[in-house]
């Protein structure tokens, strides 16, 4: 039922016209500043900032601004009703940052908010990952392949990888190694389709690194025969702890660079476990795999990735828990309502996990808008496509 109604709501304010959906001059304020916080970094004068504004989740205006000598800014005039909210956002040495999203409540007029921005290094030097699990489904001929990753950035500078600038407006940051004659690529977490790029060995991201966690997950479906298949990937960051699993008691698992663990048993399903810690740039693992099934044997991936988090100790992996929750990469074949159907299933999950408390506000806004501005240009292409027959 939240679902529907979630729909319904959704398809409603697409209808809105884009004069119906700005925001009308009020008597709001929000000021704040922006503060830098790497030791002896760069001015944050002078900086231009912007402001958009949302109206039920639908970005309709923004306006810019120019910060003081000391980092602070104040947009005035803004609506203080319940269904307009606001984002600071800033481009600060090539990385974007954005605030927390701002309404409000009722009888006040004025906001305050502070957004952190951090000096740019083009040095992945201090990018390593904390934890890295591989899991591996077998299904009839094939295998379903998860890639988790928790990488962390310990210097109070912002990465924002090197080389040319792309054609989105950014660099090249975090690469992941991708199988030849791979099918059915999905990821999710903080890896986003907006800011992905293929690669001759597999994906790159183009997202800023800033200091602390950033949590990646990406899935794919490689084919196997006669019940054996050959795993290798390339370790392209220190990896401290790594964890490789295959489910089905029939399945037998060797590596000569991991250690075979005993099997653990999840929901009723055993998986063969095996680990490894201390990977560097340049290592490759490899996994010689045998005695898989010829029929399918996939199954529910949650409660393998909750076992995970007491095998390695805790995984913040947040988002990242439940399989539905890799989206599929948005294809450019199939029907305009083909892709538009999928993408208000995805708005509808979306918002069912902000209700249950189990995504962060701060990732919520942002799948949301991206997904919202999406769905947008697809009922714009639907309604060009139908006027023209």
């Amino acid at each position: 039922m939240i679902k529907h109604i979630v729909l319904l709501t959704t398809l409603i304010a697409l209808s809105f016209s884009s004069a119906a959906l700005a925001a009308e001059p009020g008597s709001g304020t929000i000021q704040g500043q922006i503060v830098n916080s790497t030791e002896g970094g760069g001015s944050v004068a002078d900086q231009e900032i912007t402001l958009k504004t949302f109206l039920n989740d639908t970005e309709t205006t923004s306006s810019t601004s120019k910060t003081s000598p000391d980092g602070q800014f104040t947009f005035d005039g803004l609506s203080t009703g319940s269904s307009y909210s606001y984002q600071i956002t800033i481009t600060y040495q090539e990385a974007e940052y954005n605030g927390e999203r701002l309404s409000f409540g009722e009888g006040e007029t004025t906001k305050s908010t502070m957004l952190t921005v951090y000096d740019s290094t083009q040095s992945d030097e201090a990018i390593k990952v904390t934890d890295a699990h591989t899991i591996i489904y077998p299904g009839e001929g094939s295998l379903e392949i998860m890639e988790f990753y928790r990488f962390t950035n310990e210097t109070d500078h912002t990465y924002i990888g090197s080389g040319e600038i792309t054609a989105t407006g950014t660099r090249r940051t975090l690469r992941f190694p991708l199988p030849e004659k791979m099918t059915g690529l999905q990821y999710g977490g903080e890896l986003m389709e907006c800011c992905v790029l293929n690669s001759e060995d597999g994906l790159t991201d183009t997202m800023a690194v800033m200091p602390g966690t950033k949590e990646i997950a990406y899935s794919y479906r490689v084919d196997y025969k006669s019940g054996g298949y050959d795993f290798s990937q390339k370790i392209n960051y220190p990896i401290a702890n790594y964890n490789f699993l295959v489910k089905g008691e029939t399945s037998q698992v060797a590596s000569d660079r991991l250690v075979s663990n005993e099997p653990v048993d999840i929901e009723g399903a055993s998986f063969n476990y095996l680990s490894g810690g201390q990977l560097l740039p340049g290592d490759i693992v490899t996994a010689q795999l045998s005695g898989l099934p010829e029929s399918s044997n996939q199954g529910t991936i949650l409660w393998t990735v909750l076992a995970l988090v007491a095998l390695s100790g805790g995984f913040g992996l947040s988002y990242l828990m439940k399989k539905n929750r890799l989206q599929p990469v948005t294809s450019k074949s199939g029907t305009l309502d083909q892709r538009r159907g999928g993408l208000l299933a995805e708005l509808a999950q979306l918002d069912d996990d902000f209700e249950a408390s189990e995504i962060s506000e701060k990732v919520y806004r942002r799948l949301r808008s991206e997904k919202k501005n999406q769905l947008v240009e697809l009922t714009q292409g639907i309604k060009k496509g139908k006027g023209s027959r």
